[in-house]
């Protein structure tokens, strides 16, 4: 919020928000003598920012530098003062009270985009802001686009979403594959449909390659055909499996064709050397002889690039230590709960989804889901404690794990999006996050961020290894063996060859 003293006619403060034309003066931290010298009453007030919205709050005309002048409308200012703005709306009374903004008529539509590592709070943190900014919400999660999976990815019931609007969820069917060229359309389409509402394209989720496309624009190399793609994800697995590992499918990849990529790659990039390997297959040329997205630079260079919006980045960031603890316990929340993960997995059996081969089905959580059914389901319905309490600590640790991966991919400062991100301390009160992101909304092209500590928050990321290396779990809900059994009967009830007639966890 800017704070500005102006100083119109009484007759003028009362129906500020129909006069096109009230004369503000910014405030500026000086001493008695700098302050311009004004014949009339200063009068304090505070606006939003530099732009100007209509009665229904909707965001006009930017405020426009205006040079010092003697006399205008019935003002008398002295020509020594800072230059002062036009502005024509609404005045913010000092209240507090919200008005809901649009985005700003500027040549590039600002874009709010928030991301960070899995249970750190994005949706949480964006659901506010929407509130405050008057914005609509666009998912880049690569299994929320699913229906049906809604659980194990996380997404918000339309009950929470307190009247915000959501964009790129349930898009496919699970037994569909949704691909990051799908994606990249429809948020695109989404981010445009918002703007032309009048309204805040916030984009929240941690799936990095949908944030780069989204960002950098669509890249110029070929679809895999299905039968490259089955080939190449029967290579990935057999490689993952025993069958060599990342240094065997480095090799893989060198030896198809593009040793330049392959020898490029982040350590345990398997997304990355999966889509290299379909490229090569697929076309039988190396990555490098396809175009890149029209904003996309991986040099390291921080020179200008001209992105197609005004992207406001934000990586929301907590120590790991105490982000694992609560993403064990989000897991254990996440198969507890009624209509909750197993059942997900169960529905997707159901339909002939299979473990691992599809988009869906490699979906964390879900994949050991549907493994830890398949057995329950060789075995008629039966399990034990030990494989139940196995399955829940390798879903645990898999997202553990997904986390040290969003990280590695949001400290790669040689990729042109991610150099955008300003590392923020997800730690903090809710409402203090808010408020800076929003001050940050409004806050002019031209003037420098008030945002500090990005670089120390992500230099600190490096160094939670030695805390991280003495982590143990400790489970919260299946400590209790009542909890334990429940499950165990779920699974005997709807697991066996009569699994079709009950299938709630109750």
């Amino acid at each position: 919020m800017f704070t500005l003293y102006a100083c119109p006619p009484a007759s003028q403060l009362a129906s500020a928000s129909n006069n096109p034309a009230v004369i503000l003066e910014p405030f500026l931290p000086c001493s008695a003598t700098q302050k311009p010298s004004l014949h009339r009453k200063w009068s304090r007030w505070s606006v939003r920012a530099k732009v100007a919205v209509d009665e229904g709050g909707r965001t006009r005309l930017q405020l426009t530098d205006c040079p010092p002048a003697e006399k205008t409308n019935g003002i008398e200012i002295s020509g020594r003062g800072p230059p002062r703005l036009e502005f024509a709306g609404r005045i913010d009374h000092g209240d507090c009270s919200i008005v809901k903004p649009a985005a700003r008529t500027q040549t590039s539509a600002r874009v709010i985009v928030i991301a960070g590592p899995t249970a750190v709070g994005k949706t949480r943190v964006a659901l506010a802001l929407a509130k405050q900014v008057g914005g609509e919400i666009i998912s880049a999660d690569s299994v929320q686009v699913y229906k049906g999976l809604n659980v194990g990815s996380a997404k918000t019931p339309a009950r929470e979403r307190g009247g915000v609007p959501h964009h790129i969820l349930d898009m496919a069917l699970p037994t569909q594959e949704y691909t990051v060229e799908q994606f990249f359309k429809d948020a695109r389409a989404a981010t445009e449909l918002i703007l032309a509402r009048g309204c805040v394209p916030i984009v929240v989720g941690g799936t990095g390659t949908y944030l780069r496309w989204y960002m950098n624009g669509k890249a110029g190399a070929p679809k895999a055909t299905p039968h490259v793609n089955a080939a190449v994800e029967a290579d990935i697995c057999h490689l993952r499996s025993g069958g060599g590992g990342w240094e065997a499918g480095v090799h893989m990849l060198a030896q198809a064709g593009d040793p330049v990529t392959a020898y490029s790659l982040p350590h345990n990039d398997w997304y990355q050397l999966r889509r290299s390997l379909e490229i090569v297959k697929v076309s039988g040329h190396p990555c490098a002889a396809f175009p890149k997205p029209c904003n996309y630079r991986e040099d390291g260079v921080n020179g200008d690039t001209e992105w197609d919006y005004d992207f406001q980045c934000y990586f929301l960031y907590q120590h790991r230590a105490d982000l694992y603890h609560w993403i064990d316990l989000r897991c254990e929340q996440m198969v507890a709960e009624t209509g909750g993960l197993l059942e997900e997995a169960s529905w997707l059996l159901d339909m002939g989804v299979m473990p691992n081969t599809s988009s869906a089905s490699r979906g964390i959580g879900y994949q050991e889901a549907m493994e830890f059914l398949l057995d329950c389901r060789a075995g008629g319905g039966m399990t034990t404690e030990q494989r139940f309490l196995a399955f829940l600590s390798a879903f645990q640790n898999v997202s553990r794990n997904l986390v040290k991966k969003q990280l590695t991919w949001f400290r790669r400062d040689n990729h042109s999006e991610v150099r955008l991100f300003h590392w923020v301390d997800a730690s903090q009160p809710l409402e203090n996050i808010v408020s800076a992101l929003k001050k940050e909304y409004w806050r002019h092209p031209d003037f420098p961020t008030e945002l500090e500590g990005s670089e120390l928050r992500k230099n600190a990321s490096y160094k939670e290894r030695k805390v991280l290396k003495y982590y143990e779990v400790t489970n919260r809900i299946f400590s209790n063996q009542q909890a334990i059994t429940k499950v165990l009967n779920w699974v005997k009830r709807t697991q066996g060859v009569n699994r079709f007639s009950s299938s709630c966890i109750c």
